[in-house]
């Protein structure tokens, strides 16, 4: 059941590089990569985070080396597939072992489709709303309070899904 979160994990990172198909995002995909298959292999949540996290800062610098217009739809999609591969990475790591029947994985699955699109939806919302404040007031560091927002915002998905554990 590791070849979810994996792929999930494969895609993500390799939508910075056809941003910016450079050698510095490469590197930071890489590692990314690595930290989250440990993560899946140790079945370690703070790991897969941390390879997340990492994957913040490389579509970050993606998008500043690219230095093109904002990319909101792929934007969208890369933060729902963040916390689509944390949430599966946790699923795989909670059925270590046990038999899955047909109903809970097709269960599982609409469940995840349910959430991405109300997540995307709501991304879509909060961004219509942040590009009318920022026709307000224009902060000069406002990427870097994004990818900052971005990082918090996948942690506090990792605690979440670590307090719904029933011990």
């Amino acid at each position: 059941m590791w070849l979810p979160p994996l792929v999930l994990a494969v895609a993500v990172l390799g939508y910075p590089l056809l941003i910016a198909p450079v050698r510095s995002v490469l590197v930071i995909g890489l590692a990314a990569l690595a930290l989250c298959a440990l993560g899946l292999v140790v079945r370690s949540a703070a790991l897969v985070t941390a390879g997340g996290v990492l994957a913040v800062g490389q579509y970050a610098s993606a998008l500043w080396l690219a230095a093109g217009p904002p990319r909101l739809a792929g934007a969208v999609l890369f933060g729902v597939g963040l916390v689509l591969l944390v949430e599966t990475a946790d699923f795989t790591r909670r059925v270590r072992g046990a038999t899955l029947g047909p109903g809970l994985v097709a269960a599982q699955v609409s469940h995840w489709v349910g959430f991405a699109g109300l997540a995307g939806a709501a991304a879509l919302f909060a961004a219509g709303l942040a590009t009318a404040a920022s026709a307000v007031v224009r902060l000069p560091w406002a990427p870097a309070f994004a990818a900052g927002g971005a990082a918090a915002a996948l942690v506090a998905v990792t605690i979440a899904l670590r307090r719904r554990e029933i011990p």
